[in-house]
């Protein structure tokens, strides 16, 4: 996508299970991340044409066991690449050093020859230049690159220096969560749901100090990290509204592919604590998206319009007319010229024509009844169906 439009970003590949180290780091330590993969991308490459790809093992490896064994390359990034200010030099070096300190928790054994859990250095032999120096240098750790690395859980495409255009530290996360799981923007409208969200962005409360070795549980004296914006209202205004308002920022600049809308989505009418989920809807140009709001402000204002007549409608007319109002895409087209019958509670009765019923069920992709069951759950509060009744009989 990014070649079609010209973008003047380099983009680059990286593993996902590598952009997980990103969480609760400044734009800056995430620069340090992706300048990271940028320098390996050659491997990233070679990954693809080789047969580590169609390995079975769990981490899957990125790298051969001779390129671990014959040691890491060493990178060298300059404060340059990193847009580090030489007059903000100690706060930079500071910051990088907390990056070099990044450890994984992998597979080991104890004093004692028995399995447990080891947190590794990401990084080893690494060196921050003093000022004026050359900038950063360091060598991977081959003990636990396949757990940093590991290529099983995919990777997602985003432009190299995504951390530098970046104004809000969570951004770039928010951007490859939604990459991966539209699996490549193959997927227009994608459903999270906030704990899944907080979990990716490393929000959630833990034990940070004070666990055991080898079990990897708490102790009784450890000290708890607590969740961060535990309401809803909070989380929406701190994290969601500004990393998509960023992401739009940057897509209208020309700097990102695409340009992103969101809507908590909940069961029922009322609209209290966390939603049932986030509805994200992706689209790739911002002109596309204000024309999708537009349209979809008018349906919602023509929805109202029912309200003031209540009376006049059958029981689950006014929720199917706005069910209907409200669905993107052909199938929503052809339902809007269909006529309402009755609805049980569970299914609606619609009059239509063959040619019409046989133009609704062609439409009816797997993609969209997904879509369709949710749009569903946010008008009816569950999931209904329909079945027809011919007019052309």
């Amino acid at each position: 996508m990014e070649e079609e439009k010209h973008l003047p970003q380099r983009y680059i590949s990286t593993p996902f299970a590598y952009t997980k180290f990103s969480k609760n780091l400044s734009l800056l330590q995430q620069s340090v991340l992706t300048k990271v993969s940028e320098l390996l991308q050659s491997y990233v490459r070679h990954f693809f044409g080789s047969e580590l790809r169609k390995d079975p093992k769990v981490p899957r490896p990125l790298f051969s066991e001779a390129e671990k064994h014959n040691g890491m390359p060493e990178f060298i990034m300059s404060y340059a690449e990193l847009g580090v200010d030489i007059a903000n030099y100690n706060v930079a070096r500071a910051a990088v050093q907390e990056v070099l300190n990044l450890t994984v928790d992998a597979p080991s054994e104890d004093d004692d020859g028995k399995a447990s859990v080891k947190a590794f250095n990401i990084f080893t032999h690494a060196n921050i230049s003093f000022e004026g120096g050359t900038g950063v240098s360091f060598r991977l750790n081959p003990e636990v690159v396949d757990y940093v690395f590991d290529m099983s859980q995919g990777y997602v495409r985003h432009p190299a220096d995504i951390a530098r255009i970046g104004q809000i530290e969570r951004m770039p996360m928010m951007y490859y969560y939604l990459h991966k799981k539209s699996e490549h923007w193959k997927y227009r409208v994608v459903n999270l749901n906030v704990l899944e969200i907080k979990t990716y962005l490393g929000m959630l409360g833990k034990i940070t100090e004070g666990t055991d070795e080898r079990s990897g549980r708490p102790l009784k004296d450890g000290k708890e990290k607590k969740e961060a914006y535990p309401k809803f209202s909070q989380f929406k205004k701190n994290v969601i509204e500004t990393s998509i308002n960023d992401i739009n920022r940057l897509c209208k600049d020309g700097m990102l592919d695409v340009c992103v809308s969101y809507e908590p989505i909940y069961n029922g009418k009322r609209k209290v604590g966390n939603p049932a989920s986030i509805e994200f809807t992706i689209y790739d140009t911002i002109e596309q998206m204000q024309q999708a709001l537009a349209k979809k402000q008018q349906a919602q204002e023509h929805a109202s319009l029912f309200s003031e007549a209540e009376e006049v409608f059958k029981p689950g007319e006014k929720d199917w007319q706005m069910f209907v109002a409200t669905l993107h895409g052909d199938v929503g087209k052809e339902l809007r010229k269909v006529e309402f019958v009755s609805y049980d509670g569970k299914t609606v009765l619609i009059k239509a024509s063959r040619e019409q019923c046989q133009k609704i069920e062609k439409y009816l992709t797997d993609d969209v009844i997904k879509y369709i069951k949710n749009h569903a759950k946010k008008i009816f509060g569950k999931v209904i169906g329909w079945n027809y009744s011919l007019s052309d009989n």
